[in-house]
């Protein structure tokens, strides 16, 4: 029989202990979670100093006219919401709907309705700014279509298995990258709202699209951009807001309604300067300590 490449079948072992260990700390309340993670980011980024230097880099190519304190006050910021996303993920295989509903509002806009009402696929391009997790398992939740998260998968089994299912409780469904044109081409399926997150490095340089991103010419995933053009997909960008501790808001803005009259690379550059301006309003709450520049410079 065919594997299905877009499953996650690890081993009984794998699949028990490290789930099982995880989810026990999904029943503590959250805010035992925060004062807990908010004491280990002591250890972690005080004592261990975890990516400090990458931190440091990045936030330097970025706010290059920011004196040392300011920059250093946006890396402390960053430390802080970085544990609380860590407490947020770790509560979410026992979040139940109302919680995760009431805690993360997703504000659809009118041109994504009508899209979505004419049974239309989108394509929701956005960044791992504030909590992304909770966005693509409220997906599921509150759009009216099918959502389907496109990720990444990892080596470790046990862990691909538990982030997998749990971004999968609300009715989110999650794709491999290598599957997604697949999925875009069946006809028998819901019409769906794509979510990409396209802001990470690449190892696929020469594939990549280079665009200027803080001044520097970066490397850039191309699927989404090739997929949008390709299919003349409507492309919305996904803003989040952090209102307060535990609780964010999102809304969307009209990237591209006629993508097939850009090319990939114009696209791209599209998603580039509104990740650049998010990244700006939001500067705590990027996920400063990934090595984003490391195709072009050195760590």
């Amino acid at each position: 029989m065919k594997k299905n490449s877009n499953s996650v079948n690890p081993s009984k072992k794998q699949r028990y202990i490290l789930p099982k260990f995880l989810n026990i700390w999904s029943h503590l309340p959250l805010n035992w979670l925060y004062n807990i993670l908010n004491f280990t980011r002591l250890v972690i980024f005080n004592i261990f100093k975890y990516r400090r230097k990458v931190t440091n880099k990045n936030i330097d190519i970025v706010f290059p006219d920011r004196n040392k304190t300011e920059q250093k006050a946006i890396r402390t910021a960053f430390e802080k919401h970085f544990c609380d996303l860590l407490a947020e993920s770790l509560k979410l295989p026992n979040l139940s709907s109302e919680e995760l509903k009431r805690r993360f509002d997703i504000q659809i806009n009118e041109d994504m309705k009508r899209y979505i009402a004419a049974g239309k696929d989108i394509i929701i391009a956005g960044a791992h700014i504030n909590n992304w997790e909770w966005a693509v398992t409220a997906g599921g939740q509150q759009l009216p279509c099918r959502a389907v998260g496109i990720y990444k998968p990892i080596h470790h089994q046990g862990m691909e298995y538990y982030i997998k299912t749990n971004r999968q409780r609300h009715g989110t469904e999650m794709i491999a990258m290598a599957n997604v044109v697949r999925d875009m081409l069946r006809k028998d399926r819901m019409s769906s709202a794509y979510f990409f997150l396209s802001d990470q490095s690449t190892p696929f340089t020469d594939q990549a699209h280079y665009v200027d991103f803080f001044g520097i010419k970066t490397p850039f995933v191309p699927g989404m951009s090739q997929l949008a053009s390709r299919l003349n997909l409507p492309i919305f960008y996904f803003y989040i807001k952090k209102t307060k501790r535990g609780y964010y808001t999102a809304h969307f803005t009209t990237l591209l309604e006629e993508s097939s009259t850009l090319t990939p690379t114009e696209i791209t550059d599209l998603y580039v300067k509104k990740l650049t301006d998010n990244i700006l309003n939001e500067s705590p709450n990027w996920l400063w300590t990934h090595k984003r520049w490391k195709r072009v410079l050195k760590y």
